[in-house]
């Protein structure tokens, strides 16, 4: 059963994401902070991270960079509000597997999702 890990600080986008995993056969963990997301990482070794761009603590730029320096080889979907092109390129810079914008539409997150053969 492959492990997701859903790293936002908006309870509600969590839910969101947790109920768009729910047809899949998939362990969710969840993380509320940026911190609290990387601790996981860490410890959980997921096979997909979900992850917001703008949250206390550590924001989602510092877990992709994090993430690129320590080889850890942990697919991400960032799924964020923030659609800039900065925000966009710099998540693709940092080797971010889809970029998913919130409100997240089925069909993108099914497509998105695809990295890990769910």
């Amino acid at each position: 059963m492959k492990k997701i890990l859903i790293i936002d600080d908006a309870p509600d986008s969590r839910l969101i994401l947790k109920t768009l995993l729910s047809k899949y056969d998939v362990s969710i963990v969840e993380a509320e902070d940026g911190l609290d997301g990387w601790n996981k990482i860490v410890k959980e070794q997921p096979d997909l991270v979900l992850l917001d761009i703008h949250m206390p603590k550590k924001d989602g730029f510092s877990i992709l960079e994090d993430l690129e320096e320590e080889w850890l080889g942990v697919p991400v979907v960032v799924v964020s509000g923030d659609t800039t092109d900065d925000t966009v390129q710099t998540c693709d810079y940092y080797g971010a597997k889809a970029f998913l914008k919130k409100p997240v539409i089925l069909n993108d997150f099914k497509e998105a999702i695809k990295v890990v053969n769910l």
